[in-house]
């Protein structure tokens, strides 16, 4: 299964770390450095999210940076990290986010880690995980909150192994569900699994055939199916495709934006 899984069920899963003075002291390997934000960084972020497979676009990236950043931007410098490799290039980053209001009592929250695919087998994730956790103690928070969900399956699994909890299982166990289906994670050995076949969202299964078909498997989508909407965009070669898709009367079939933008 791929670390990121967008066939399965979406649902978001909340963790808890309630001691951040608890954390390994794991460096990355050789070649690697961390550097911190700085104004003009935001073209990068967006390039590792996209190369994860997150946004699609760069005007997507650069529109979610600045919405979700807005509230603490002065505090980046000090919150924002990257990974980056012996080229030069940012391949990995997460933040520390200071909440504007506390949630669950908690004021601050890890956000956006994410490490781009080429890089995902160079063993970055463990020492980044320690990183956040030890960053957050630095700025005095001790302890975290962190939102993820089961297209991450296996990130989930590893903050689970790093000494994050389970936190409101109640509020969506079917996720809950479907990550202890995958993992066998001995944390969440009170939560029951569920057959295979109820853990993936059909939509996305018969998007994934068409796009295999024209795309074959060097790709990156998103699918948009809330409010309304039946919107399918992906990002191949450096070029965004829009597409609709329909699913009535037992059949399935996209249709393509005549308007597809080359991405720049």
């Amino acid at each position: 299964m791929n670390t990121l899984e967008k066939t399965l069920e979406y649902h978001e899963l909340l963790m808890i770390y309630s001691d951040t003075s608890k954390y390994n002291e794991d460096r990355l390997p050789g070649g690697f450095h961390y550097t911190f934000y700085k104004p003009g960084d935001e073209k990068e972020w967006t390039i590792i999210h996209m190369k994860s497979g997150e946004f699609m676009s760069m005007e997507e990236g650069l529109k979610i940076f600045s919405d979700f950043y807005s509230s603490f931007i002065d505090e980046l410098p000090k919150r924002l990290f990257f990974v980056v490799n012996e080229n030069g290039e940012k391949v990995g980053t997460a933040t520390i986010s200071l909440l504007k209001e506390k949630e669950y009592g908690y004021d601050a929250a890890v956000d956006w880690f994410a490490i781009i695919k080429d890089y995902q087998g160079y063993h970055l994730s463990k020492p980044m995980i320690n990183k956040f956790i030890k960053l957050a103690n630095e700025l005095g928070h001790k302890k975290l909150l962190l939102h993820t969900q089961t297209h991450t399956w296996l990130a989930a699994k590893l903050y689970l192994d790093l000494g994050f909890e389970p936190f409101h299982i109640e509020e969506d166990i079917k996720g809950w569900q479907i990550l202890k289906t995958i993992t066998k994670h001995s944390k969440l050995s009170d939560i029951n699994e569920i057959p295979e076949s109820n853990m993936y969202f059909d939509i996305a299964l018969k998007t994934k055939v068409k796009l295999d078909e024209l795309f074959g498997n060097d790709y990156e989508y998103s699918i948009w199916h809330k409010n309304g909407r039946n919107d399918v965009e992906v990002n191949y070669n450096g070029n965004l495709y829009k597409y609709k898709y329909y699913n009535e009367h037992n059949n399935f079939w996209l249709e393509e934006n005549t308007q597809n933008l080359k991405r720049k």
